[in-house]
């Protein structure tokens, strides 16, 4: 399995944590981290992140998922081309997105939200309500539809289990439970 994680200057390292974690430990899963112009970026956590690949050189259809935290940085790469061509190609190819939070804005402006119903937290719809004009805003923890799974910031276990309900990770109802309680520290 192959996931592209795209990040970018202050994205949110917490809200992807454990669909790492299970992506790599369940999926066993080959992370491929792109940034728009191939440098190291920093996380909200203070996490830098070197990349493998710069977005212009990234074939989308060669993953299964393309994976996008939400962040405090989503404005310095919401109107960017490069990650709209990548967004819409992933969407061509059908490869699933999972994009967590205020990272929702990403496929807004990529065109791909028209009539899509999706989910963040109530306050990036509304701090970005113009982009999300078109859409079918939710407000569930988890919205899970055929080419996206999106989700608000604060379910970040739910969205962990979305995504490997998504790609076939769970061997059965039972694990995907204990992966949720886990996030949760229920366990």
């Amino acid at each position: 399995m192959k996931i592209l994680f795209f990040a970018y200057p202050h994205y949110a390292d917490f809200e992807i944590a454990h669909t790492l974690f299970f992506l790599k430990k369940a999926g066993k899963a080959d992370v491929t981290t792109v940034t728009v112009d191939g440098k190291s970026v920093e996380s909200l956590g203070g996490l830098v992140v070197a990349p493998q690949l710069a977005l212009a050189e990234v074939n989308p259809s060669e993953y299964d998922l393309v994976l996008i935290s939400g962040g405090d940085g989503v404005e310095e790469v919401m109107d960017e081309p490069l990650v709209h061509d990548l967004l819409q190609k992933a969407h061509a190819n059908q490869v699933p997105i999972a994009a967590i939070c205020a990272s929702a804005v990403l496929l807004a402006k990529a065109g791909l939200l028209k009539g899509v119903k999706f989910t963040c937290l109530p306050h990036t719809h509304e701090h970005f309500r113009e982009a999300f004009a078109d859409a079918g805003y939710t407000g569930a923890k988890v919205h899970a539809g055929e080419a996206f799974i999106t989700a608000k910031g604060t379910a970040f276990a739910e969205f962990t289990v979305a995504v490997g309900e998504k790609l076939g990770m769970w061997q059965s109802r039972e694990a995907a439970e204990r992966s949720l309680r886990f996030c949760k520290g229920e366990v």
